[in-house]
């Protein structure tokens, strides 16, 4: 059988044993595709066992045709869901043709495995080692992962590589909070004030007209910034995940008068608020309405008992996005962000990898780049 005849079996229901003789436990990986509405369900159902992770809802997972969803679970002789790993596989393409191989990634944000209980590194290795067996069965040539901060990269068997700082800043009194804040924000925030703008958070009765003032700000936000498709989101997915999940979301927007002129997605899940998507309509940036944006949110958060506000980090480390949100937490430690980068097949890596060897592939950011066959893709 050819590389591309055995894609078209890729990502069927599959199961491997394993039987840890020092434990005397029997282990069972499953590797589950997504393609229908009764998958999603399962997926749910599978969900709901584990703690709250709002970057991993059903509704977040992507429905691009180029890409496939699935996930592995990790189940132990008791039939107790130990772990669940949340992936996207990607087709290589070599000269616009299917070359039957793979790579792997996580959905967009903070995920990595899901882990239902505190389990040892042993359990942890076991796991990524019978990932890696299903990797190397299936033709997949990398992964690259995106892990949480739960220290869940434990006993991975790749690189595990410290990425980008996030910021992430406590909510305090709204005295300490004011006074915390860089200068710049205080008076923007003024400024912001000055011109009659007026900030409102929406949650749990978000309402179709706020979800569309969020996407025209958002739509126009990355078409400004000429941003990658994978980073935009059709109105009809915001629909389908804003009412699908009113208690894990909400949305902030500024007002000018009755025009919404900055807007951010949160997702919420135990004592943080993630900032998530969102944008400010440039025509306004003069009145400064992001920074009243973020006040409204933390001061929404502290009265909802809410702990945290995770602002994340830039596109690279200490960048300028980077250091606009850290003027609102310039005294909390960051966050370290890890990624996990592994080769499964370092012949085909490299000979893709080699493909690629252009001048701009030869920048520093390019050899940071996972994996480097895409690079060019990123730009």
């Amino acid at each position: 059988m050819t590389n591309v005849e055995k894609a078209q079996s890729f990502m069927k229901e599959f199961s491997i044993y394993h039987l840890d003789n020092d434990r005397k436990e029997k282990f069972l990986l499953e590797v589950h595709s997504i393609k229908s509405d009764a998958d999603l369900e399962k997926y749910d159902v599978f969900l709901k066992q584990l703690p709250e992770n709002p970057f991993i809802t059903k509704e977040l997972l992507p429905r691009k045709t180029d890409q496939k969803s699935g996930y592995f679970t990790l189940h132990n002789d008791k039939n107790n869901l130990l772990i669940l790993l949340p992936f996207i596989s990607r087709k290589i393409y070599w000269e616009d043709k299917e070359t039957g191989y793979y790579d792997i990634i996580s959905p967009y944000g903070f995920v990595g495995p899901i882990i239902n209980r505190e389990i040892d590194e042993k359990t942890m290795k076991l796991f990524w080692n019978l990932v890696d067996e299903w990797h190397l069965n299936n033709n997949v040539v990398s992964e690259f992962i995106r892990f949480n901060f739960n220290c869940n990269y434990l006993g991975y068997t790749g690189s595990v590589v410290p990425t980008l700082q996030m910021v992430c800043g406590n909510i305090l009194t709204e005295f300490e909070q004011w006074i915390n804040f860089k200068p710049k924000v205080r008076n923007n925030v003024r400024k912001a004030l000055s011109y009659g703008l007026k900030g409102i958070v929406f949650h749990k009765n978000i309402s179709k007209k706020n979800i569309i003032e969020f996407y025209d700000i958002y739509s126009k936000t990355m078409n400004r910034l000429n941003a990658k498709s994978s980073y935009r989101y059709s109105l009809d997915f915001f629909k389908n995940y804003i009412l699908n999940n009113p208690n894990s979301c909400s949305l902030a927007l500024v007002y000018k008068e009755n025009l919404a002129i900055s807007a951010e997605l949160l997702l919420l899940s135990g004592k943080v608020v993630y900032s998530f998507l969102g944008g400010t309509d440039e025509t306004y940036f003069y009145a400064r309405p992001n920074d009243l944006l973020k006040l409204e949110v933390i001061n929404w958060s502290r009265k909802s008992g809410y702990e945290y506000y995770f602002l994340g980090g830039g596109k690279e480390e200490r960048d300028n996005l980077y250091n606009y949100k850290k003027r609102f937490f310039p005294k909390d430690r960051d966050l370290t962000f890890y990624t996990g980068r592994k080769i499964l097949n370092k012949e085909i890596y490299n000979n893709l990898a080699q493909t690629q060897n252009t001048p701009n592939t030869q920048n520093p950011c390019a050899k940071e780049f996972f994996p480097l066959y895409r690079y060019l893709e990123s730009e």
